[in-house]
């Protein structure tokens, strides 16, 4: 039976956006011992990326994501970096997806044999296949496949990430403890104030943070300030609010934009829509009170076949 993992303060992203040939979407997460996030979905055998200018579309969110691939009967597993501006995920038709995004500063290991690991920094703004699978990880995906659901599916990989030490999937403790704080915050930090309580120069902590995560604190504090906005733009259209009527400055309150404008540039980088494009998404496209296909997803695929 698979374990209960209690809901605590983890880190929430919205990721990725789906356009409406996706088959079967599901999402669950889990946030003890550490916040993983599942979804599984499949794609018809014909793809059509030009009839929806949001397929499959990735935002920046500073993490890693897994995804497994079944396609016939092979088995492929790819990695997915966190972008630095929105980007089309690149997928294959008639496949079967079961993809795992990793909080922030978790990284994926791949081999024992070797120590191997992907990080966000190898990866960032990428995606690439994971080279020489040892026997562990090809047998990893065989039973993640084998599986007979979705909930099965994350109990073997729990079994998997949960076998390694937390020195072999994470950062070290003072950066994990910076991403948490940096998130706890909204993304509303002093990157100075940060860098001396744990005595560094604002200088040396930002090349200590991009050299272990492929980005800069600055960064990181963008990224989370724009995820907190599209968290709440989320959460309220699934109250059934039109949130395509609120004022924009509603969103601005206390998330430390010089401006609107410049809260309309930064939207408009990371998710390729205007803030008043997206609140039309989320309120026609977005997940339904009630809706148990949703599962917290930012599109409903009930009814899709």
């Amino acid at each position: 039976m698979m374990a209960v993992y209690q809901r605590q303060n983890g880190m929430r992203f919205c990721q990725p956006f789906f356009c409406e040939g996706v088959l079967r979407y599901t999402q669950q997460d889990y946030y003890n011992p550490f916040h993983l996030s599942f979804c599984e979905f499949s794609l018809g055998p014909v793809i059509d990326r030009e009839a929806n200018t949001l397929f499959m579309k990735c935002i920046p969110d500073g993490c890693v994501t897994v995804l497994f691939i079944q396609k016939g009967s092979s088995c492929k597993i790819e990695l997915l970096g966190t972008p630095l501006e929105a980007k089309q995920l690149i997928v294959y038709p008639e496949a079967l997806y079961f993809c795992v995004r990793l909080e922030p500063g978790m990284k994926f290991p791949y081999s024992r044999i070797s120590g191997g690991s992907f990080s966000t920094r190898d990866i960032v703004n990428t995606e690439i296949f994971l080279p020489h699978l040892d026997a562990d990880t090809e047998s990893l995906a065989e039973k993640l496949f084998s599986a007979p659901s979705f909930e099965k599916r994350i109990e073997v990989f729990y079994a998997y990430i949960t076998s390694f030490s937390l020195e072999e999937l994470f950062v070290s403790d003072v950066l994990r403890d910076m991403l948490h704080r940096i998130y706890c915050a909204g993304g509303n930090v002093n990157i100075r104030s940060m860098a001396d309580e744990v005595c560094y120069s604002e200088r040396q902590f930002s090349r200590l943070f991009s050299e272990s995560l492929g980005y800069s604190p600055k960064t990181f504090a963008r990224i989370v300030r724009l995820q907190h906005v599209l968290s709440e733009m989320k959460r309220l259209s699934g109250t059934g609010i039109k949130i395509a009527s609120i004022p924009v400055a509603r969103f601005l309150s206390g998330m430390n934009y010089s401006d609107q404008a410049h809260f309309q540039r930064e939207f408009k980088d990371f998710t390729t829509l205007t803030p008043r494009q997206f609140a039309v998404f989320a309120t026609e496209k977005g997940h339904k009170p009630g809706c148990s296909a949703c599962a917290g997803s930012l599109f409903c695929s009930a009814g899709k076949t």
